[in-house]
């Protein structure tokens, strides 16, 4: 019998961390949707994140990342114009949330899933590699990102745990995996007490 979960805080951070352009609407519904959930939600475009003036966007969103609880990201086809060099605002963040255990979520369009799988089976005949002009349709560089979350880079499936990305295509998708993750608090706390017993060394 699982054991009951510590009270959660009275406060629990979620940080939604994704690229922006064209997703605004459906951002602010999700937020919308945690905060109803009872969460604080951190998002840079919802304007909820601390943002210290003596840093650069990218540590500023680093910044959200240790300061969360929890961490949401969703991978989109744009790959946003969010990019310090070579560095990408919302590859990092997924990136810290992964390097700091913080439990997390992602999801996952459908396009990227559909641009990974199609992209693998073109072969040019002339053995050139195939590459996409700058556009805002699809970006090959976030098929790094979801295989970076799906862990492609570890061989053997068996090994790969914490590697679940929720396809979408629609709002209504995303907010049914949302509510079934987020909506029952003593699931989350549960998860919650078992990353502060692993970060114990219990």
């Amino acid at each position: 019998m699982t054991s009951i979960p510590e009270k959660l805080k009275p406060e629990v951070k979620i940080m939604v961390g994704s690229t922006v352009y064209g997703f605004e609407d459906q951002l602010s519904q999700i937020v919308a949707q945690l905060t109803t959930l009872g969460y604080k939600v951190l998002n840079s475009h919802h304007g909820s994140i601390k943002v210290n003036p003596t840093l650069s966007n990218l540590d500023n969103c680093l910044k959200a990342v240790e300061e969360c609880d929890l961490f949401l990201g969703i991978i989109r086809p744009y790959y946003g114009t969010g990019n310090i060099g070579d560095l990408n605002i919302t590859f990092e963040e997924i990136k810290k949330a992964v390097e700091l255990k913080k439990p997390y979520w992602f999801l996952v369009h459908r396009d990227v899933v559909f641009g990974r799988n199609f992209l693998k089976k073109i072969v040019l005949a002339s053995g050139d590699t195939i590459t996409l002009k700058d556009n805002k349709l699809f970006d090959l560089r976030c098929i790094d990102v979801y295989e970076y979350v799906i862990k492609n880079h570890v061989q053997d499936l068996a090994l790969r745990n914490g590697n679940w990305a929720q396809e979408f295509y629609r709002l209504d998708e995303m907010m049914v995996y949302i509510t079934a993750q987020f909506g029952d608090k003593d699931f989350i706390s549960e998860v919650m007490n078992y990353k502060n017993n692993e970060d114990n060394g219990k």
